[in-house]
């Protein structure tokens, strides 16, 4: 054991003077690892000896200084000011060990001043603490900073708690003292980055003649893995910037860099040698899940025959042993593998894993896009029903390209139906295939003539798609149908219905996630088509017979017995005197109010009266006057939608004007429609009466 287990062995044992012993033993020899001693000294005083750690720690420091170890005897004496009840009493030799560890620093006596060391009332420890940060960025002081590349300070500020860099294109950048340690990664000397600053030139030709070398000196330099960004920002300035994906190219053919990771996240790590690269490479292999298996074999196959052939023989077992588990996986094992370099015994056909009812499921689990195009092409020439393989992919799939793709193949086969199908279903539950029902929009955003599906009840789907949450992936993209040229605007141009426009405008400032920019040029669309939009127009009050007729009588009694009577009290009231105390009075006057009222409502009410007429009722969308079966799997319920007189929502009936009924209004018998914030499915639709 070494000397520090040795020390925490007799600690725990409380062996204090053999630990003396040992102690002095090691002064004598090497005392230069601090943190070792410093360690121990803490454990000391855990077991109760204080005065024997202030002790041996303060032999240390005196050797440090007969060795003139001052950077170490600095450490020793802060420590010791740590753990004192007075460690201004340290002051004088912590001052001694400061000067003579950083003294020569071009700002030493700036930071010493600054810090107010000399104050007999301030802790030297403290103040010892603050100059050594400081003048970790010294003027001359080299560098890294991300995004940035390698930079000197040029100016050290501690009166601004500043310091200033200068990089390869920015200049006396500040960094905050207090902050400096997160941003700035110090270049010791021998970092292949200082070169920058003594032999520029000579370092710029050494990073172009060999790429490869180049690359493995910044690796070795930092000593740890890199991403791509990191070390492009470590050339700013010796690689330049238009030569950058050349030289990046070459540089990762290093065989003894090795490869973590895929995109902008993997990392660059380097090995001591080829073979040990390799076996890096196969313990990674090892470990790895199936994913991770065929990552690396894509990555390092190029290595060697034998590496290759390791790789392609593991996966091909790999391949057979999750064939019936996970299906995908296998296929894009075994699909990858006839791309490969390395040889091995197919287990089994990877076309077979693309075969019968699952095949869909198959597909849709591969995770690579372009896989997945390779697997549906499989599918088509291999498969005995592609097409409704393809069918389902459909609803399964969310890449554009990929949706584009089957639909074209369904059409060049001639499966018109199946296509239409697949529109209708989207057309119908809009919120269960959400990227299917966007790439539909799109398409009929593409074309040039509007179709017979880009109708007003489509552009409030798209409207209603813009408050859901299944529709967020594709919320932003949506919102682009609605700009000028847009699919939503050209609707409003292209459809004769001015009764949906009128609709559309009277409820489109609802939709609060629409932008109100495109908001408004949808309503200036429709005003352009429609002019007679713009001037106001008075809602009809659709009402039954019944309810006209007691309206009516309502009014007759008001004018001929409510007016009379209260006429007769107002005039009573006054008889009595002293208006401003008649409580009589003033009631009937409230009263008077609100006949009057009341008279003008129900007559401004009767005059716009629609009667509704079972006869002329159109069943075959919902609308004023209908009753609509609505279904949501076992959960059925009727909702009739008449006039504001006849409204009672606890017995299913709307009034038109309000929200639930404006929903469902427009809507034909198989829609799916919202109410009362769930999906119904309407099943029939009758006149209100039967």
């Amino acid at each position: 054991m070494g000397f520090r287990e040795d020390a925490q062995v007799l600690i725990q044992q409380k062996k204090f003077d053999e630990l003396e012993s040992l102690w002095m033993n090691q002064i004598e020899s090497d005392p230069k690892d601090v943190d070792t001693f410093l360690h121990l000294g803490k454990q000391l005083r855990k077991s109760e000896q204080r005065t024997q750690s202030d002790t041996l720690l303060g032999l240390l420091s005196d050797a440090l200084k007969d060795k003139h170890l001052w950077p170490q005897r600095l450490a020793v004496l802060k420590e010791l000011g740590r753990l004192s009840k007075h460690p201004a009493q340290l002051r004088p030799q912590i001052e001694e060990a400061l000067r003579k560890s950083l003294g020569t620093h071009r700002s030493f006596e700036r930071a010493y001043k600054f810090a107010g060391f000399a104050d007999v009332q301030s802790n030297p420890v403290e103040r010892a603490d603050k100059i050594e940060t400081w003048l970790t960025y010294d003027e001359g002081q080299c560098f890294f900073m991300t995004g940035r590349g390698a930079g000197c300070v040029t100016e050290l500020n501690p009166e601004l708690g500043i310091c200033r860099l200068d990089f390869e294109k920015d200049k006396r950048v500040s960094v905050p003292l207090g902050a400096a340690a997160k941003f700035l990664m110090p270049l010791p000397e021998g970092h292949v980055l200082r070169e920058k600053f003594t032999n520029g030139e000579k370092l710029k030709a050494a990073a172009k003649d060999s790429p490869p070398e180049f690359f493995a000196r910044i690796l070795q330099s930092f000593g740890r893995p890199m991403v791509m960004s990191e070390v492009r920002d470590a050339v700013i300035g010796i690689v330049p910037q238009e030569k950058w994906n050349s030289w990046w190219t070459s540089a990762r053919k290093n065989p003894q860099v090795i490869t973590s990771g895929t995109g902008a996240k993997a990392t660059y790590a380097f090995a001591g040698s080829e073979s040990d690269a390799e076996a890096a490479i196969r313990r990674d292999f090892d470990r790895a899940d199936a994913k991770t298996k065929l990552e690396l074999a894509r990555k390092h196959s190029g290595r060697s025959k034998e590496l290759a052939n390791a790789f392609s023989s593991a996966l091909a077992t790999e391949a057979a042993r999750i064939a019936r588990t996970d299906a995908a996986m296998a296929w894009q094992i075994l699909t990858t593998l006839e791309s490969l370099p390395g040889t091995y015994t197919s287990p089994l056909e990877a076309s077979s894993l693309l075969g019968g009812a699952m095949a869909s499921r198959t597909i849709a689990a591969i995770n690579d896009k372009p896989m997945r195009e390779k697997a549906l092409a499989v599918v088509r020439e291999n498969h005995p029903d592609w097409p409704k393989v393809y069918a389902e992919e459909f609803f399964l799939d969310s890449e554009p390209r990929i949706l584009t793709n089957i639909m074209n193949a369904l059409e060049e086969a001639g499966q018109n139906d199946i296509r239409d199908r697949l529109f209708d279903e989207t057309l119908r539950y809009p919120r269960r295939h959400p990227h299917a029902f966007y790439w539909l929009a799109k398409r009929l955003h593409d074309d040039e003539t509007l179709s017979d599906r880009a109708n007003y009840n489509l552009l409030f789907q798209l409207l209603d798609a813009l408050t859901h949450d299944e529709f967020a992936p594709v919320r932003a993209r949506l919102k682009d149908l609605f700009d000028k040229g847009g699919l939503a605007v050209r609707i409003v141009m292209g459809q004769e219905n001015e009764e949906g426009a009128r609709k559309l405008v009277e409820t489109l400032d609802r939709y609060g996630a629409l932008e109100e920019y495109r908001r408004d040029t949808l309503k200036q669309a429709a005003h352009m088509k429609y002019p007679t939009l713009r001037e106001p127009q008075e809602e009809p009050v659709y009402a039954t017979a019944d309810s006209l007729e007691k309206k009516r009588a309502e009014l007759t009694h008001l004018k001929a017995v409510e007016i009379p009577a209260n006429s007769k009290a107002l005039q009573a009231a006054r008889e009595m005197g002293d208006l401003r105390e008649n409580f009589e009075y003033k009631a009937a006057r409230q009263r008077a109010e609100y006949l009057s009222a009341r008279v003008g409502e129900l007559a401004g009410e009767i005059s716009r009266v629609r009667v509704l007429d079972p006869a002329q009722i159109d069943t075959s969308v919902a609308r004023v006057g209908t009753k609509i079966e609505l279904s949501n799997g076992d959960v059925r319920r009727d909702v009739t939608i008449l006039g504001p007189w006849e409204s009672d929502p606890e017995h299913g009936v709307y009034s038109n004007q309000s929200d639930v009924a404006k929903k469902l209004i427009g809507h034909a018998s198989g829609d799916i429609v919202s109410f009362m914030g769930n999906d119904y499915m309407i099943e029939s639709i009758r006149r209100w009466n039967e």
